[in-house]
């Protein structure tokens, strides 16, 4: 399977990474070891390949460091954030594993942007696979140097010496032992991964794949935790925004002379956009009913009932992904040929923090806490509608309630830094859960189209794919089929004249489409076609059921046509294939 494409998860040109200046970390982060390494995500080779003096930024750059301090803790920094997903512990694990300190001695700093060096963002399952073995390998790389400091004060041949829990010690005198504090006390090192140091076999792991209670758990469940809803400053005002009705509406006539009756409230206008502030936030939203508003609603060419033959006259021509053997070919051995065509809803992300950042501006900074997936998109983001530079933003990242592709986008965070700027006070933004649903960047209505071909012996002998507006994510045949062909047509991202608003990633994006409609295909089935048995439903499903235990994130398919020239046995119950629509089926897409 190939390589995902940076451009597959963020729909814009990166910007140039701002300078790291090293020694500023280091006299920023006081005394102690420290190692920079880069994390390597092939996403972020491909923004250096597009151009030349990034690549050339990219080669000498860093992405990531981890500490040892005189006190004895480790601290790894990164531009990754905590949004559930859990790798705030899992790669703690890592990083505890390699440098054989203990789990409880690591503090994970993220999402920090005058803290953390650049990331391109956490999404598509990245963090573990690209971050984590660098990670490790830095760690491998800080305990060869304690290692080496340990065996000039030990006076004994690090090769010699083992270490525990943070202690090195001589196996032949365990008393003769020094602590990775004691080591990095008074000093100031700091060095890179150039070469990659040698690893420990799984075999060997205490802490890695081994059961560990999530480090922010306790916090979590006492409301310790912190998210961006939870930042309080002196003076603060709470945001509500005037939306329109309609996702192209524009504003015709505004009264807002109630809501300005309402003792402390304030209003920002600018053109359509009307915001009301007041530093209690049940005060704005009362102050924002007060509001008296027109809109020019646009003329909708779609809804719900046409957005299908819709998509499928402005479908862009494909692009081949993958092609073997000839169709025509798998055309003349079949003897019998299957089509069906199946349709996927739009699809919200609905997690359970809404998009929310509370912004601070003061002269040409700004400090803004934000629940956003891309740290460093957002500083350039909110740099840019300021009008400072980016080294003058600051985005900080507390826990964020979960995003599954979804907070990539930072609307809110722009939107409370305009209005920090304007009243010259701290400025909260918390969407509602209406506005949530209003804007976001769905997963997109998309439908696939099968055809394929059974000899006489029911062995798949043709498989002729088509995905439209999806993504080819996850697309690729995995049946062993000797005539096949994969198209793929439009992306998931909104697309001049497709949608008719936003959409973008959603949790495993492509994958999740085209990898169900590929599961139902072999759950109907039965019959044997290689690797996996193949067979496509020979009757119409009307609409997927609600499978228990589905979630609200499920996909909804509807398959609206389907055809074969001969009956394949009986067709199963709703209730069974159900469950295979609403779960998913095939190749995972995480």
């Amino acid at each position: 399977m190939k390589e995902d494409n940076l451009k597959d998860f963020v729909d814009a040109e990166v910007p140039p990474r701002s300078s790291i200046d090293r020694r500023q970390f280091f006299k920023i982060l006081g005394g102690g070891i420290i190692i920079f390494f880069s994390a390597g995500d092939p996403a972020e080779s491909q923004e250096g390949r597009r151009s030349p003096r990034r690549r050339q930024e990219s080669a000498a750059d860093f992405n990531a460091f981890l500490k040892v301090g005189e006190d004895g803790r480790v601290t790894c920094f990164t531009g990754k954030i905590e949004m559930g997903q859990g790798i705030i512990t899992s790669l703690a694990q890592m990083l505890a594993e390699e440098l054989d300190v203990p789990l409880r001695s690591v503090d994970m700093v993220m999402g920090d942007t005058d803290l953390c060096p650049w990331d391109v963002g956490t999404f598509g399952s990245r963090s573990t696979k690209y971050f984590g073995p660098p990670l490790r390998e830095a760690a491998a790389q800080a305990r060869a140097v304690l290692l080496e400091l340990a065996a000039e004060q030990l006076q004994l041949p690090a090769d010699r010496l083992k270490v525990k829990e943070g202690v090195v010690y001589d196996p032949a005198n365990p008393q003769k032992q020094i602590s990775y504090a004691r080591l990095a006390a008074g000093k100031a090192i700091e060095k890179s991964v150039e070469k990659r140091p040698p690893l420990k076999s799984p075999s060997a792991f205490t802490l890695s794949g081994k059961p560990a209670g999530r480090t922010d758990a306790l916090d979590k469940v006492t409301g310790r935790a912190k998210f961006a809803g939870d930042i309080r400053l002196p003076g603060m005002l709470y945001a509500r925004i005037l939306r329109p009705p309609a996702h192209g509406a524009t504003l015709k006539k505004v009264d807002t002379s109630a809501a300005e009756k309402v003792k402390g409230v304030q209003i920002i206008r600018e053109e359509d956009w009307v915001a009301l502030l007041h530093p209690a936030p049940d005060e704005a939203a009362a102050a924002l009913t007060k509001i008296k508003v027109q809109y020019k609603l646009p003329d909708m060419q779609v809804d719900d009932q046409t957005i299908f033959s819709h998509l499928m006259k402005v479908a862009p021509p494909g692009g081949v992904v993958e092609q073997e053997g000839d169709i025509k070919e798998g055309e003349k051995l079949s003897a019998m040929t299957l089509e069906a065509t199946y349709l996927q809803r739009y699809v919200a992300h609905a997690p359970m923090e809404t998009h929310t950042a509370l912004a601070e501006v003061t002269g040409k900074k700004a400090t803004v806490w934000a629940s956003t997936q891309t740290p460093f998109g957002a500083r350039e983001e909110v740099a840019q509608a300021l009008g400072i530079s980016a080294k003058d933003v600051r985005i900080i990242t507390p826990f964020v309630g979960g995003g599954f592709g979804g907070k990539s986008w930072n609307q809110q965070v722009v939107e409370a830094a305009r209005l920090a700027k304007r009243t010259g006070k701290p400025v909260q933004v918390a969407w509602s859960r209406e506005e949530e649903f209003f804007y976001d960047s769905f997963q997109p209505a998309a439908f696939v189209k099968i055809r394929s071909g059974l000899n006489e012996k029911k062995q798949a002998v043709f498989w002729d794919y088509h995905v439209y507006f999806a993504g080819d994510r996850g697309s690729q045949n995995f049946y062993d089929i000797p005539h096949h062909r994969t198209e793929s047509h439009g992306s998931w991202w909104s697309q001049p004249g497709s949608h008719p608003f936003a959409t973008g990633t959603w949790r495993g994006p492509g994958s999740n489409t085209n990898n169900l409609c590929q599961g139902i295909a072999h759950r109907r089935g039965g019959l044997s076609g290689g690797r996996r048995p193949l067979v496509l439903p020979a009757e119409p499903l009307e609409r997927c059921a609600d499978a228990p235990g589905s979630g609200s994130g499920r996909i909804r398919v509807q398959m609206v046509a389907c055809k074969s020239s001969q009956r394949q046995g009986p067709r199963p119950g709703l209730r069974d294939l159900s469950r295979d629509l609403c779960g998913g089926h095939g190749r995972g897409g995480r």
